[in-house]
């Protein structure tokens, strides 16, 4: 009788894992489907996220971008940074064998951990690394009522 009940026990022990997985893969999923997916076209650029007190701060590596071509906007508390290279090279001669022509577009939907103020946020661009920095939405502070 007690091999049966072990048995049980560990085919329980199983499946509570497999749930446990499976959830995980499905949050993991639509989390994926709320940010929404870039277009394959498009190159993701590494970016690091941080909160200050009171802000929050990207950082995005944009090498080879000019800041004029740098598009940013906050979207329903997410932050959109989009940018596109283009550079066009032809050999000026009489019969030319070489034409280059090269494109490569930046994109990436960043969800915010906190509700942002997009009215008094800032962007640096710097040698490749842009900055961003989003101040956070005033909370309401705690304001005590008199009882009478």
């Amino acid at each position: 009788m007690a091999f049966w009940f072990g048995f049980w026990r560990d085919i329980d022990r199983e499946m509570r894992e497999l749930r446990r997985r499976l959830r995980r893969a499905f949050e993991e999923a639509t989390a994926w489907l709320e940010v929404g997916p870039e277009p394959m076209s498009m190159i993701r650029p590494l970016v690091d996220v941080y909160e200050t007190p009171d802000e929050v701060v990207v950082v995005a590596e944009l090498p080879g971008v000019k800041k004029e071509d740098i598009e940013v906007s906050v979207i329903d508390n997410r932050l959109e940074i989009r940018a596109e290279v283009r550079r066009e090279e032809e050999v000026k001669r009489e019969a030319y064998h070489r034409r280059e022509r090269y494109y490569r577009g930046f994109l990436r939907r960043i969800p915010l951990p906190t509700p942002v103020d997009p009215s008094g946020a800032k962007a640096t661009y710097e040698d490749g690394i842009l900055t961003i920095r989003l101040p956070k939405l005033a909370k309401e502070k705690r304001h005590r009522i008199k009882v009478e």
